[in-house]
């Protein structure tokens, strides 16, 4: 069950095709079910980064159940190249953060997971 939300101060629009590509690519990465996978993309959002407004960056949380050996890293270049791609933000202001959920803290379909 992963979650990827993305907070970004870039005024580039969301589209499908921008969602279905991050779904995808935590899919793969994390070999999970795409069925599983939640993404929520927030544009246009007032942020701060270096002490400046004006730097284009993202703030990425990644929660999953389990990560798959030797997959953060990948998945920490992926979503930051992600970012620079789709919202031209600068890789050094991508602040990516992984949690680690519960199984028996997570539903789904009204059931819980563990």
């Amino acid at each position: 069950m992963p979650y990827l939300t993305i907070e970004t101060n870039a005024a580039t629009p969301v589209t499908p095709s921008i969602l279905s590509e991050a779904s995808h690519l935590v899919a793969t990465i994390l070999n999970k079910p795409e069925g599983y996978v939640i993404v929520r993309i927030e544009s246009g959002k007032t942020m701060i980064f270096g002490g400046e407004t004006s730097k284009i960056g993202a703030l990425i949380e990644m929660e999953s159940i389990g990560y798959p050996s030797g997959k953060k890293a990948e998945l920490a270049q992926a979503l930051t190249n992600l970012a620079i791609k789709h919202f031209h933000a600068e890789s050094m202001l991508v602040g990516i953060h992984f949690a680690d959920m519960k199984p028996d803290e997570v539903s789904h379909g009204g059931r819980l997971m563990g």
